[in-house]
């Protein structure tokens, strides 16, 4: 008895220091840990995604018996967590990661799906959120064993009342499109379109296809001002992504373009522009990427629309352009990439070339462009990017060093700076016309003299975020600046030339106004120039732009319906260069307003398949690019279509 006495207390420190190593052990594991729940007890065989932002990568674990579920080690990167089972709501919780050492603990609870809803319902809630990736394999999950009947495809070989089973991973969408669209300057007319898209898998390989293509027929009612009669016109494009394993990925784009406009003087040549892309990335090892990217383009009279453009900017241009680099993970605080990239260009080849302009006498430029880009984290609060661009280019050679910091100020907020100046310059390319499909965010890649940049952002949870942004660029090669990659829309762009200075401000806005109700708005106001350049007519100009384009797109969770409101403002004045008299022109100013809604017809009835409708309006007034004439109705657009996913 008095052994018992003394062995009782002995045991209960054990288990005390027992309980305590475990505790310590558990704390010292790397990695997120985590419960899942339904409505009131712990929910086994739950799928739990991790999703990286930052890279893209994708992880996947089960729950076991208990609910409970562990990713070991982690990397740092600020990750999306989503969990689901069949039956129930996806839920997800956004977490960072300053470390892959980290241990992260946290639970989630899984909502019922009520009782007659469909399994596609809670998706048009969730795929503002849920990365695309996540929400196919959540579909196919929901899918089960279905297979898919496709009726009535004899136009395609496979006879009347066919019946095809495709795997139950496969999922489309198909769109159709129609409405006016009326350009004053090129014309136009009735406009109809289709779209098409496939995501799935083909063995072990996911495929995500999707093609579409616009066509716009001449309206013989309509008779644009200073034109003869209406234009027609067509664009498509087909982008294929093909995705082998976590590391394996091929793509391949084409887009192929062509307008004409049967208007007055050389205003009616075609305008055509054609752009293929293969790209190809293969993981090396454990920590390194291997990717190559070709391209190809040719224009003619696609860069070249304003009455008066600058002389380097070319009515015929092709590129070819390859680059290939190397990215190499060292751990979780560091990474090093090193490239090269090979571009050649061609001016000159075309009919209609002005004369006087060195971009339209016949010759052909190439260079080669080695860059790398690395970072360090220095502490988990702070990242030190940096990098090298150089190109030489018919012997010539410029220098672009790059830096960037990002410092995690607080929980919330993060505070980035980054800065890129060409040191040195041995000459300047003849024709310095860059003949690429730009971006207003890209041009600090290439095109800039100068480019320093900050942004404040703050995030709380997963709906809410607010962004401040500043840029300073200085440009050193002659482009156009373009706002859509609507092949239709190529008149809504600006040319920039060499010794413009462009400060821009950057806002943006994300927040949950209510449980069914998101905004997003984003906004970008620039003013500047300054450079000088020889016009088309042979005369000097200093240029002077300024731009203001804003959106604002609400979602109502409830009735799925969308509300997207864009409004672009976009000017370019010319003055006599040196002091000469003269007044100062507009050469440009335009103003769009674009109205586009969507509707989920599945919560309003009750139908087989996801059906959706769109309308489309979009209004531009001020002074044509093309004739230099105010007008109130540059251009007219209202379509409407619809989409149905299978």
């Amino acid at each position: 008895m008095p052994a018992l006495r003394k062995s009782v207390p002995l045991i209960f420190v054990l288990a005390l220091l027992g309980q305590g190593a475990d505790l310590r052990a558990e704390v010292r594991r790397s990695g997120v840990a985590g419960r899942v729940v339904g409505e009131k007890n712990p929910l086994a065989a739950a799928h739990i995604y991790a999703y990286q932002l930052a890279d893209l990568s994708l992880r996947k674990v089960m729950t076991d018996g208990q609910g409970n579920f562990f990713f070991q080690n982690l990397p740092a990167g600020l990750y999306k967590i989503i969990a689901h089972k069949s039956g129930f709501i996806p839920a997800m919780i956004a977490i960072p990661r300053e470390t892959a050492k980290a241990y992260q603990s946290i639970e989630m609870q899984l909502s019922k799906r009520q009782a007659g809803q469909a399994d596609g319902d809670d998706y048009w809630t969730l795929r503002a959120q849920v990365p695309a990736d996540v929400l196919h394999q959540i579909e196919i999950a929901e899918a089960g064993a279905n297979t898919v009947q496709i009726d009535g495809l004899s136009s395609f070989g496979f006879g009347a009342g066919s019946r095809i089973d495709l795997p139950s991973s496969f999922k489309g969408e198909m769109q159709a499109l129609t409405g006016v669209d009326q350009i004053a300057a090129e014309g136009g007319g009735q406009m109809t379109g289709a779209g098409l898209g496939l995501k799935g898998h083909v063995g072990n390989t996911r495929v995500d296809l999707r093609g579409r293509f616009v066509q716009v027929s001449p309206d013989a009612t309509y008779q644009p001002r200073g034109a003869a009669g209406a234009g027609t016109g067509q664009t498509s494009s087909l982008d294929i992504n093909l995705v082998r394993g976590p590391n394996s990925r091929v793509s391949i784009q084409s887009f192929n373009n062509r307008m004409i406009s049967r208007g007055e003087s050389d205003r009616g040549a075609p305008v055509d522009m054609e752009h293929y892309q293969v790209g190809w990335s293969q993981g090396v090892g454990e920590n390194g990427r291997s990717e190559i990217i070709a391209r190809y383009t040719t224009e003619n009279n696609f860069h070249h629309q304003a009455a008066i453009d600058p002389l380097d900017i070319p009515d015929f241009s092709r590129t070819w352009n390859v680059e290939a680099a190397y990215t190499e993970t060292f751990s979780d605080r560091s990474s090093l990439q090193g490239g090269l990239r090979y571009r050649e260009r061609q001016f000159g080849l075309g009919a209609t070339d002005r004369p006087g302009s060195q971009a339209n006498q016949r010759q052909a430029l190439s260079s080669v462009d080695l860059f790398s880009r690395g970072g360090l984290r220095v502490q988990p609060a702070v990242l030190m990017e940096y990098g090298l661009y150089s190109t030489l280019s018919d012997g010539s050679l410029s220098l672009t060093p790059q830096g960037g910091v990002v410092l995690q100020v607080s929980s919330d907020w993060q505070f980035e700076a980054s800065a890129a100046y060409r040191v040195y310059r041995d000459q300047t390319a003849a024709p310095d016309f860059l003949p690429s499909l730009y971006q207003q965010r890209e041009l600090c890649e290439q095109g800039s003299q100068s480019c320093y940049q900050l942004n404040l952002t703050r995030k709380v949870g997963t709906d809410d975020s607010l962004t401040f942004g500043a840029v300073q660029r200085e440009v050193a090669d002659t482009l156009r600046l373009y706002f859509s990659d609507d092949f239709f829309d190529r008149s809504e762009s600006l040319y920039l030339v060499r010794g413009d200075k462009l400060p821009e401000l950057r806002f943006g806005f994300q927040h949950k106004l209510s449980p069914n109700v998101t905004t997003k708005l984003d906004s970008s106001l620039a003013a500047g120039g300054g450079g000088t350049f020889t016009g088309s007519d042979g005369m000097a100009y200093e240029n002077r732009v300024r731009y203001l384009v804003t959106s604002l797109d609400t979602q109502f969770l409830g009735s799925s319906t969308g509300i997207f409101v864009a409004f672009h403002h976009l000017e370019q004045q010319l003055a006599p260069a040196g002091g000469a008299p003269g007044r100062t022109s507009s050469e440009m100013d335009f103003e769009r307003l674009q109205l586009m809604v969507n509707q989920n017809l599945n919560v309003l009835l009750d139908l087989a398949s996801d059906w959706a409708v769109q309308l489309n309006m979009e209004l531009s007034r001020g002074v044509d690019p093309t004739t230099r004439v105010a007008s109130d109705s540059i251009r007219r657009r209202i379509l409407g279509g619809i989409a149905v996913k299978f």
